[in-house]
């Protein structure tokens, strides 16, 4: 429970970080967002909770918050913005997973040698974490963007674009990841219950990101 619960509160941080930089930064103000989740969700993946006793990836709240910011700039500027939005996310994705994965594999000093070695071990051979991350993410992206615009155009609604582009989009983006990340480290059924569990958790935060994204359009930030 008490992970569930750190878990809502990283999706509540980002969604008020959201709101915040959209607010006072505008369309800007969500590539800054961009940024600096994607560089979060770079760190976080790498570690795993557990889940009913299932090994289960962090960065839920923000990987889903990337994609909801994608979503928010489909809305206001098109389908043609998102191009930017994209490669954004894609370059500080590579440049800080190959920052993170160089640094571990320096060789390290003798002086404060412990924390060197916990160092080297988180950010060294991480190359299939970093792969599934970034190609889920910028796979996402691209899937719920056109189905948002899709959807609105038929429908114009916000909520309902929003919650469809979210239910679909993040059953493509966790089986991408999972499979990248885990495949031949996991039995059969463990990769299949965490694609469960995590499909599970940011499909029901993505569904809670529609507020922000609705009060933001409702306003006119």
């Amino acid at each position: 429970m008490i992970n569930i619960a750190l878990i809502i509160t990283e999706a509540i941080i980002c969604y008020i970080a959201f709101s915040l930089f959209y607010k006072k930064y505008k369309t800007d103000g969500i590539y800054v967002f961009a940024i600096i989740m994607t560089i979060m969700a770079c760190i976080m993946n790498l570690k795993t909770i557990s889940i009913m006793n299932i090994g289960v990836p962090l960065g839920f709240g923000v990987t889903t918050s990337i994609i909801l910011g994608a979503n928010y700039i489909t809305q206001k500027q098109g389908l043609d913005e998102i191009k930017g939005y994209i490669l954004i996310v894609l370059i500080t994705g590579i440049v800080t997973c190959g920052a993170l994965n160089i640094s571990g594999m320096l060789y390290s000093s003798e002086y404060n040698y412990f924390a060197n070695k916990a160092y080297d071990n988180v950010f060294i051979y991480n190359i299939r974490k970093y792969l599934s991350l970034i190609l889920s993410l910028i796979t996402s992206i691209c899937l719920s963007t056109k189905l948002f615009y899709t959807i609105k155009k038929l429908k114009n609604k916000i909520i309902l674009s929003n919650i469809f582009s979210i239910v679909i989009t993040e059953f493509i983006e966790n089986i991408i990841f999972i499979l990248i990340a885990y495949l031949f480290d996991y039995s059969g059924t463990d990769i299949a219950l965490c694609i469960i569990f995590r499909y599970i958790i940011k499909t029901i935060i993505g569904i809670i990101g529609t507020i922000p994204l609705y009060i933001a359009n409702k306003n006119n930030w």
